[in-house]
């Protein structure tokens, strides 16, 4: 996953930034007049990639969607994998309260939204 096009130098940005603090200077991310982006708080943005997780495909989402046809007993598994592990895997401010900073995120809220439609 993080050899994907969406994580490149011309898309959203490296998946693990480009200097030894994990600041992802490159890519969307370096929209502020090429000084690179900033969150809030006045820091830059950082992904971790890694920690083990990874992305459900499209036959686990398929799987899911048939293991689980009841959409209370969908949604809890649907939470933890297809919508947390990104999360996670991504790291940085995509594993904390501040993700809605990271512009990945509408990119895989986009597909949450997807998925459940």
């Amino acid at each position: 996953e993080s050899q994907s096009v969406v994580f490149s130098s011309t898309t959203f940005g490296t998946s693990t930034g480009t200097d030894s603090s994990n600041c992802v200077n490159d890519g969307v991310a370096n929209f502020r007049n090429g000084n690179g982006w900033r969150d809030s708080r006045n820091g830059c943005l950082r992904r971790e990639f890694g920690f083990g997780w990874g992305f459900t495909g499209q036959a686990g989402m398929v799987a899911m969607i048939q293991d689980f046809p009841a959409f209370e007993n969908f949604r809890p598994t649907f939470e933890s994998a297809p919508h947390g592990a990104p999360h996670v895997a991504v790291g940085g401010q995509m594993a904390t309260f501040y993700s809605p900073e990271d512009p990945l995120f509408m990119v895989h809220h986009a597909n949450v939204d997807r998925l459940y439609a």
